[in-house]
């Protein structure tokens, strides 16, 4: 496959992911408003077990099982699971493209955790774009006596959560596939979901929401697998941007589901969030290049 075949490959399968996870967190929505969240979580973790789960068999990939007591895979599962439930949590009392633009500050925050992990160097324009990604993510929240949502604030916790769940992510084996680690994450959202349940009174849930959560868990199962297929043999500099179709995939399936419309304060501040976090990819391809370009071309016959 040529490069720009991959790449146009690429750019389809992230958006097409990032569609898929708005439907899901739609579907999640529209079930968390008749039952209690954990029975929700429970729900569609054990069914999106068992359909990556069946994936994995098909894959011939039951032997990777072994890496499951893996201490970076199990760290980045705790991380998944933590950024799963604030997400959920907050997605309950907050407008699906707010929540989706507030959580597109990951990319950011894991800039500035290179700073800490990995010592990398971070210019003052990448940091100025953190600093103004983060400027945008208060006018969503609104940190105002009279507009103030508290539960935004749980949004940017998922948004850290993601962050450290990713870092830990690029330090992972790469003999651990992708379906393990789906796995484990779908797993670990079950357990997470019936520990929530102890806390709450599960009414019988209708086969029409079971229903439901069995597309929500599908859909769950196709991101996770478009991602894959966007980022193998890319320009990831080129493809990477498609993650921002998220807001729209979001903003529709919002509007048309539950009537929700983000007020100017919103839009703005997703602006700013977008924005920041091209223009921080974009100094990031220029710092490669440059590094690239000090790199002496090597002795001939060395």
């Amino acid at each position: 496959m040529t490069p720009a075949r991959a790449n146009r490959r690429g750019m389809f399968a992230l958006a097409g992911a990032m569609a898929s996870f708005a439907v899901n967190d739609t579907l999640i929505k529209l079930a968390a408003q008749r039952y209690p969240l954990g029975e929700v979580i429970t729900v569609r973790g054990v069914i999106a077990s068992l359909i990556v789960g069946a994936i994995l068999l098909a894959s011939g990939d039951l032997r990777s099982v072994r890496h499951a007591g893996n201490r970076l895979l199990l760290l980045r599962t705790l991380f998944d699971g933590a950024a799963m439930v604030l997400f959920t949590t907050a997605l309950i009392h907050l407008p699906l493209a707010e929540l989706s633009a507030i959580n597109l500050v990951s990319p950011l925050i894991i800039t500035a955790l290179a700073v800490i992990f990995f010592a990398e160097e971070v210019g003052w324009r990448r940091w100025t774009a953190i600093a103004i990604g983060f400027a945008g993510t208060l006018f969503i929240v609104k940190p105002t006596p009279s507009a103030f949502n508290a539960w935004a604030l749980l949004g940017i916790a998922c948004a850290f959560a993601g962050a450290g769940r990713d870092v830990i992510t690029r330090r992972l084996d790469i003999a651990i596939p992708t379906t393990l680690i789906s796995l484990m994450a779908a797993v670990s959202s079950a357990i997470i979901g019936a520990i929530m349940g102890q806390f709450e009174q599960w009414p019988p849930m209708a086969l029409f929401d079971v229903g439901l959560l069995t597309i929500s868990a599908a859909f769950v199962a196709i991101g996770y697998f478009l991602i894959v297929i966007a980022f193998r043999g890319v320009d990831v500099a080129a493809i990477a941007p498609f993650r921002y179709t998220l807001l729209i995939w979001a903003g529709i399936c919002g509007y048309l589901a539950f009537g929700e419309v983000p007020d100017r304060f919103a839009l703005f501040g997703s602006t700013l969030i977008v924005g920041s976090g091209l223009y921080a990819l974009h100094r990031e391809v220029v710092r490669h290049r440059t590094l690239a370009a000090a790199v002496p071309p090597a002795e001939p016959g060395a």
